[in-house]
């Protein structure tokens, strides 16, 4: 808890916050896109009920945010991690007087909790203003609303636990490499990937986040096991 503690005094958190309102902002902006493309157009042009079904939405929304999210996390990595482990002030860390395990598990802990939490907040509110916004433009989308009110929080969790573990695991990534950019690269190329996973079928969207989820979880181990093997290998 400590170190958490001083990862958090040292690291600039206002710059990654107002990025992560940037995504909400951008995100609920194509969310209102959404709730009313089948006014613009036919539904049948625009990806038949997808657009016009709760489960589609949330599904779409979930997915921008751990795209978004999973980057930012990616970025949060290459600094707290490939950045001091890979500069000249890798010297002073390796110096500590404690195990490099426990500074390592205090930035992965600081990057997920700040992941984690982010994701947890933007999506859920964002699809609650997307209710909203249905309810006062009067749009009719298929799916209980009290179904909704129960899998969202649900849906927010998983997604944001996704995106840490794909901020992880490129952080890994970029360690091998020894590059920042092959972290973000990589997080773009993870995001890809688990696009098509929730495109299998939107109507289990909980299913099928809470099974990617657990996927990303497995792997963000392995990558945490690589990038641990990493820096032991580190030399002062």
């Amino acid at each position: 808890m400590e170190w958490m503690k001083l990862e958090r005094k040292k690291t600039n958190f206002k710059t990654y916050i107002r990025s992560a309102a940037a995504i909400f902002a951008g995100i609920l902006a194509m969310e209102i896109l959404f709730l009313f493309l089948p006014k613009i157009d036919h539904p049948a042009q625009v990806g038949e009920e997808l657009f016009t079904e709760w489960n589609g939405i949330s599904m779409l929304i979930s997915v921008l945010h751990f795209a978004g999210f999973g980057i930012l996390a990616a970025v949060i990595s290459a600094k707290l991690v490939i950045g001091e482990y890979s500069q000249k002030n890798a010297a002073v860390i390796l110096c500590y007087p404690i195990k490099r395990n426990k500074i390592l598990n205090a930035k992965c802990a600081v990057i997920c909790a700040f992941t984690t939490l982010s994701v947890f907040l933007c999506n859920t509110v964002t699809i609650f203003l997307g209710c909203i916004i249905a309810k006062i433009g009067k749009l009719e989308l298929t799916g209980s609303i009290a179904n909704l009110i129960l899998t969202v929080p649900c849906i927010s969790f998983f997604t944001g636990v996704i995106s840490s573990c794909a901020g992880i695991l490129s952080a890994a990534i970029g360690q091998k490499k020894h590059s920042a950019t092959a972290a973000v690269v990589a997080s773009f190329l993870i995001s890809c990937v688990l696009a098509q996973c929730f495109s299998i079928s939107y109507t289990h969207i909980l299913a099928v986040t809470a099974a990617v989820c657990a996927v990303m979880i497995f792997a963000a181990i392995l990558g945490y096991w690589i990038l641990k093997k990493e820096i032991e290998r580190l030399e002062v």
